[in-house]
C-alpha cells in the first residue's frame, strides 16, 4: 500500500522512537486524514522488524472497531480476528471490560502493541479517576510494562476535564503527541476537502411561554439567551428543519451534477427527532433516505450498504459522527444539540476524505447559527484549540445534558472575532452571544416558532 507522505514520516518516526526504548507514541491527525492506515503500516513495520508478536486494536464503536480490523488486515496480509491463526484482534473499549481473564493472561506472554484509536474516549490516568472505558485499558497496560502503546486523535482533548488515558502532558497542561498532522496541512497536501460552512439563523424568533408572554428575537444567539428556551425546541421547529433540510438538498443535488454518488449525512439529537427528519425530507424529496439508529439490530450493515451505496441521504444520532469512514459523504446537516468543539470537528471529519478518483476538494457543513458553533468553526485553524485545553483536578460531570434549573446559563465572551486569520466571513448580520452550547430549562411551557426572513452566514478556511 502505498502511503501519503505524512503516513509516512509519522511511521517512520514512531518505529524510531520505539526502538530506541519508548513504549509510547501519541499522533494527533485531523479527523479524515487516515490515521487508521499509518497506524497500520506503523504495526507492519514492528512486526517485520521482529518488536511484537500480537496487536490489540481499541475502538469507540462497532463501525470503527470493523473498518480498523479490515484495514489492518490489507495492510498485514493476516487475519485479525482474534482466533487461531491471526496476528492481533480488534475490540471496542467496551467489549475490552468483558475479556476472560485468562485471555489476558495468555496475550501477557507475547510482546504486545496496542493502537488506541481516538483515545480521548479514555479519561484518567490512574485507576482511582479513569473512566469506565479507561480502567481496563489501564489494568492491561499495568498487568504488562513493556507493552508498546500507539494512541491516535483527531480530537486529543476531552470536555469533562480529565486528563486523556495513555498522553503525556506539557507544563499548561497541554497534551504531548508526538507528531501532529492539522487540517491545514492536509488540505494543502490534497488530503482533506476544503469546507465551507454555511450558519443558518433568521430575523425574527418569536417566542412565548406561560409567564412572559411573546417576545420577538432578532437572531439565534439573541433567543438562546432566554434560560427559559432550550437550543433543542431550535432544532425541533419545523419551520425551521424545512429551510435546514432545503438547503442540504440544494448542496447535495449542486455536488452529484459531478459525482453521481455523493451523499449527505444528518446528525440528529434522538431518535424520534431522526424519525421526523425521515418523513420530512422523505416529503421534500420523494426519495427514502437511510435511517440508522441504535435501535437497528443491524445498524453495521445498513452503513456498509450506504457507504458502497448511491442513495442520497444517512440520517443518524450518533452512529457516524466519529471515526467512521463513508468518503462519499460530502454534505452534512448539524441538527445535533451537542455543542462542543470535540464533537463539532469529528462531525466535519465525516465529509472531509478526498476520493481520488474524483476531482472533489471541497465540502460543505450546514449548521444553525448556534453562538458556540461559530466560535468552533472560527478556531478551525488551531489543531488543540486553547480554549478546550481544561484540566480538573476531580472528574466533571457528564457534558451536554439539558437541566432543568432556575439559574441562569453561564456564559463567557469570545472576544476579538475580527482577527480571525484563517476564515473568510462574507455577509455579516448574525449576532454573536458565545454561550454553554446547551441551555437550561426553566420549569415553564414554552415555544418558539420562526416568523421572519432566513439568512445565511458563510465561513470557508483558508489554508
Amino acid at each position: 500500500m502505498i502511503l501519503r507522505y505524512w503516513q509516512e514520516a509519522c511511521r517512520d518516526l514512531a518505529l524510531t522512537h520505539f526502538l530506541l526504548g519508548y513504549r509510547q507514541f501519541g499522533c494527533s491527525a485531523t479527523p479524515g486524514s487516515g490515521k487508521t492506515i499509518f497506524a497500520a503500516a506503523t504495526i507492519k513495520a514492528m512486526f517485520d522488524n521482529d518488536m511484537i508478536d500480537y496487536v490489540i486494536c481499541l475502538s469507540p464503536s462497532l463501525a470503527v472497531k470493523e473498518g480498523s480490523r479490515k484495514t489492518f488486515e490489507q495492510v498485514l496480509n493476516r487475519p485479525m480476528d482474534g482466533l487461531f491463526g491471526s496476528v492481533g484482534i480488534s475490540l471496542t473499549f467496551q467489549s475490552l471490560a468483558n475479556i476472560a481473564e485468562n485471555v489476558i493472561q495468555r496475550w501477557q506472554k507475547y510482546r504486545l502493541a496496542i493502537v488506541v484509536d481516538e483515545i480521548h474516549h479514555c479519561g484518567g490516568q490512574e485507576l482511582d479517576n479513569a473512566t469506565a472505558w479507561s480502567k481496563p485499558l489501564i489494568k492491561l497496560i499495568d498487568s504488562k510494562k513493556d507493552i508498546f502503546i500507539l494512541s491516535l486523535s483527531g480530537t486529543p482533548w476531552r470536555t469533562d476535564g480529565a486528563m486523556v488515558t495513555t498522553l503525556s502532558y506539557n507544563s499548561d497542561l497541554k497534551p504531548k503527541m508526538h507528531f501532529e498532522y492539522g487540517l491545514r496541512e492536509a488540505i494543502k497536501d490534497g488530503v482533506c476537502r476544503v469546507p465551507t460552512i454555511l450558519m443558518v439563523d433568521n430575523d425574527n424568533w418569536k417566542s412565548t411561554d406561560s409567564r412572559k408572554g411573546d417576545r420577538y428575537h432578532s437572531s439565534l444567539s439573541a433567543l438562546l439567551t432566554d434560560n427559559a428556551l432550550s437550543y433543542q425546541m431550535v432544532l425541533n421547529d419545523k419551520e425551521f428543519l424545512k429551510h435546514m433540510l432545503d438547503l442540504s438538498v440544494t448542496a447535495l443535488n449542486r455536488y452529484r451534477r459531478d459525482k453521481p454518488d455523493a451523499g449527505g449525512l444528518i446528525i440528529a439529537s434522538s431518535i424520534s427527532h431522526a424519525k421526523g427528519i425521515y418523513n420530512l425530507l422523505e416529503k421534500a424529496t420523494g426519495e427514502s433516505p437511510v435511517l440508522v439508529t441504535s435501535e437497528d439490530k443491524n445498524s453495521q450493515d445498513t452503513i456498509a450498504n450506504y457507504k458502497s451505496g448511491t442513495q442520497k441521504w444517512l440520517i443518524s444520532v450518533g452512529m457516524v459522527t466519529e471515526g467512521t469512514d463513508i468518503p462519499r459523504l460530502q454534505v452534512c446537516c448539524h441538527l445535533s444539540r451537542i455543542c462542543t468543539e470535540l464533537h463539532f470537528r469529528q462531525v466535519l471529519g465525516r465529509i472531509l476524505r478526498i476520493e481520488t478518483q474524483y476531482n472533489d476538494h471541497t465540502a460543505t457543513l450546514i449548521m444553525p447559527a448556534q453562538p458556540d458553533l461559530f466560535d468552533f468553526a472560527s478556531r478551525l485553524k488551531c489543531d488543540v484549540p486553547a480554549a478546550v485545553v481544561k484540566i480538573n483536578s476531580i472528574k466533571a460531570e457528564k457534558p451536554n445534558t439539558i437541566k432543568s434549573s432556575n439559574a441562569a446559563p453561564n456564559r463567557q465572551a469570545y472576544s476579538d472575532k475580527s482577527k480571525i486569520e484563517d476564515i473568510k466571513l462574507i455577509e455579516n448580520g448574525i449576532a454573536q452571544c458565545p454561550g454553554d452550547g446547551v441551555n437550561e430549562i426553566v420549569p415553564t411551557i414554552a415555544t418558539i416558532s420562526v416568523y421572519g426572513r432566513f439568512r445565511e452566514e458563510v465561513l470557508r478556511f483558508s489554508p
